[in-house]
C-alpha cells in the first residue's frame, strides 16, 4: 500500500525566507525516485498568508520512504537545509506518516 508523508514548516515573519533543496538535489529524487515509481506524488502549498508551507509526499510502499529518507545523498542535504532553517527560527513539523 502507499506511504503518506506530510511536513509542514512555518517561518517567524514574512521577512524570513524558506531554505530549499539545491536543484542538483531536486534533479537526483526526480531520477532516484520519482522516475523509478518509489515516490508517486509530491506537492507544496503555502497557507494564504504565506508563513507555512505544507509539504506532501506519497510513496510507493513504506519501504520505499524509508529508502527515500535513508538516501545519504538526500540525508546530506537536508541536514544542510533544515539547519539554516533552523537557525532562521524556522519550524517543522511531521503532521501525516502513514499508509494510505
Amino acid at each position: 500500500m502507499a506511504w503518506k508523508k506530510v511536513l509542514v514548516r512555518t517561518i517567524p515573519d514574512a521577512d524570513t525566507d524558506f531554505e530549499k533543496m539545491s536543484s542538483e538535489v531536486l534533479s537526483y529524487m526526480e531520477e532516484n525516485y520519482v522516475d523509478t515509481g518509489k515516490r508517486t506524488s509530491f506537492s507544496v502549498s503555502p497557507s494564504d498568508d504565506g508563513l507555512v508551507l505544507t509539504y506532501t509526499s506519497i510513496f510507493r510502499d513504506e519501504a520505499s520512504k524509508n529508502e527515500f529518507l535513508a538516501d545519504s545523498t538526500i540525508a546530506a542535504e537536508s541536514t544542510r537545509r533544515n539547519t539554516i532553517n533552523a537557525s532562521n527560527g524556522i519550524t517543522k513539523e511531521i503532521t501525516v506518516d502513514e499508509e494510505v
